[in-house]
């Protein structure tokens, strides 16, 4: 008997150790009263699982309105028809990965598919006319289907047919709010939230459907909504507009849902319709996380720290926006932010920034017809901003000759302003038909004749492979080149240009970038390279190949000596290191799950060389 009660209890034991240990996913399959995508059909299952296991998942989509959709003239032409596409998981990644397959509703075969950013997620797999993807930890990838993106220029004079895309957003698991606490209210799709009585709930948890919230729903201090991933939530969400300690503090907006722009009328130039704005005013602590602005009407992100208070930021975390429109800018995040792990595919500038103390890193950027990357305007004296580690997987634009839309951006610099402690680094352009150079900047001559600061300007890890794409626009205004443009009493000045690589070539001058040049004194512009040893080099007679690399990474010498080999990646951080002696060497970059830009050093007695090689 007690043999029997023993084993009973090691049973026990270990169904719960199992049932501790394993992986959990949550896939949505249905959001009532909502169309599924018109292109694209997605399963999900764990990558242990056999395949009985794989779940449904719900296909979003959103769309560029035709004109006749569209009086106001609020979508761009290039754009009309095209279609975003998009599923949202969530998994915890508990050492089991997710693997997500991707077919065309229409029963065509893709034949090629190309995940980017590249490295976030597998390469893609092609079985049987579907592509499948998988996934170790929380990332946001678009794959392009058949070449839709990758082979065509889909910028200014694009004639082909609309692009469809499909996004999918890989979640961590969001803690869904306890539906029997007391403060937790429960919103159903036909209740109206503006009838609700504030003294009777803290957290709206909105129920799977679709929901209509109305224009400039006031959010309040520590107040908590939670959109999962199978509701749809039309309409903005605001604080109210006050500073100070009047202002909403602490409030928290997250899940793996979607707030949507798509019903909301706007003309592009009613500037002063704040209420179509998915956020904006001001707060302190708040917090957005994970889910989906679809179609924003206006500006995304556009909302102010109350009171400057860097111990208390306002957190941007894993959100993304598939816009559309005219002014459909990401984020100005303005003062005391946070922006990480986003993923933004605008229509206008998608870092917008305008004050201090902002700190962005590990973003996803896509334009498809304006904007720039890091549009950096109003930048206070004294204050210290990094804008750090973004992949823009595409860079297009819809009037191909303007030249504002760059990667980084310092254009219409006022006079009387100091430009000071702004870090730009680790910006890889992944894009490989970007509509221009990275680089571009100029001032206003307002005739103020007050002299211009800037300090401290450290733009280091640029990477674009490529200088822009030519079409019928560059014969009458001329190939868009990188560009600095000062007036005759304020010049642009303490610039470090660090690491930065620009179609095939390390930036050591502005004749390497090809820049335009204005009012620029060159002695207070530096160009470096620190990846380089001052040590003396001297390039091998070798090959290396091929490049890009997809798995083995080969080098060929003439000679058999003792080398050492090193990969680094485009911040300096060692990869790799081994030591040879033969002239014919094979590095296995799929087993060390490399990807990106990497540089091969090699190293024979005082001998070295630095090669650039693209993993895909």
């Amino acid at each position: 008997m007690r043999t029997t009660v023993y084993f009973f209890r090691i049973v026990i034991f270990l169904f719960s150790f199992k049932i501790l240990c394993a992986q959990e996913l949550v896939v949505f399959n249905n959001i009532p009263d909502r169309s599924a995508s018109d292109h694209y059909l997605c399963r999900v299952k764990l990558e242990s699982e056999d395949n009985t296991a794989w779940r449904n998942a719900f296909v979003l989509q959103t769309r560029g309105k035709e004109e006749s959709e569209d009086p106001e003239g609020a979508y761009y032409n290039v754009i009309r028809g095209f279609t975003a596409s998009w599923i949202a998981f969530e998994s915890d990644f508990n050492g089991n990965n997710v693997i997500v397959e991707i077919s065309k509703k229409d029963g065509s075969s893709i034949t090629k598919a190309m995940v980017r950013p590249v490295g976030d997620a597998s390469p893609a797999s092609i079985i049987d006319g579907k592509a499948y993807v998988t996934f170790s930890e929380p990332a946001n990838v678009n794959v392009d289907i058949n070449g839709q993106l990758e082979d065509n220029y889909t910028g200014y004079g694009y004639t082909g047919p609309n692009v469809h895309t499909i996004t999918l957003f890989a979640n961590p698991i969001f803690p869904k709010p306890d539906i029997n606490n007391s403060s937790v209210r429960v919103l159903y799709p036909n209740e109206d939230i503006n009838t609700l009585n504030r003294n009777d709930w803290q957290t709206i948890v909105f129920a799977p459907g679709v929901h209509d919230i109305g224009l400039g729903f006031e959010i309040l201090s520590n107040e908590t909504l939670y959109i999962p991933g199978d509701a749809v939530v039309h309409g903005t969400i605001h604080p109210p507009n006050l500073w100070g300690n009047s202002a909403s503090k602490n409030f928290k907006v997250f899940g793996s849902g979607t707030i949507s722009g798509e019903n909301i009328v706007r003309h592009p130039s009613d500037d002063a319709n704040l209420l179509t704005k998915p956020f904006t005013h001001q707060a302190e602590g708040s917090h957005l996380e994970g889910f989906v602005v679809a179609d924003p009407a206006f500006h995304t992100f556009n909302m102010n720290h109350s009171s400057g208070n860097v111990a208390n930021p306002n957190i941007y975390k894993n959100l993304k926006i598939l816009a559309w429109r005219i002014n459909s800018d990401g984020i100005n995040a303005f003062r005391c932010s946070e922006v990480s792990d986003c993923f933004f595919r605008t229509q206008d500038d998608a870092f917008y920034y305008g004050a201090q103390h902002v700190n962005q890193h590990d973003n996803v950027v896509w334009n498809d017809a304006n904007g720039a990357v890091l549009f950096l305007q109003n930048v206070v004296d004294g204050s210290t901003s990094t804008f750090r580690d973004v992949k823009v997987i595409y860079h297009r634009a819809n009037w191909h000759w303007w030249d504002g839309g760059r990667i980084v951006s310092f254009r219409q610099r006022p006079s009387g302003v100091t430009i000071s402690n702004v870090t730009v680094q680790n910006i890889l352009i992944e894009d490989p038909l970007p509509a221009f150079p990275p680089f571009y900047g100029t001032m206003i001559d307002d005739s103020a004749g007050v002299n211009i600061t800037l300090n401290n300007i450290v733009i280091e890890n640029v990477h674009q492979e490529h200088d822009g794409v030519s079409t019928s626009g560059d014969a009458q205004r001329g190939k868009p080149q990188n560009t600095l443009i000062g007036v005759s009493s304020q010049v642009w000045e303490n610039i470090w240009f660090k690491n930065c690589y620009f179609n095939g070539e390390i930036l050591t001058s502005f004749e390497d970038g090809n820049f335009y040049t204005e009012y620029v004194d060159p002695n207070t512009v530096i160009f470096n390279d620190p990846t380089l040893s001052t040590e003396k080099r001297i390039d091998f007679e070798v090959k290396i190949y091929p490049n890009p690399v997809e798995n083995h990474l080969h080098l060929e010498f003439t000679n058999k000596t003792s080398r050492n080999i090193r990969l680094y990646d485009i911040v300096g951080k060692l990869l790799y290191k081994a030591d040879y002696n033969t002239d014919k060497i094979q590095i296995d970059v799929d087993q060390l799950k490399l990807s990106g830009i990497i540089y091969v050093q090699v190293q024979s007695g005082e001998i070295i060389a630095n090669y650039k090689v693209l993993v895909r």
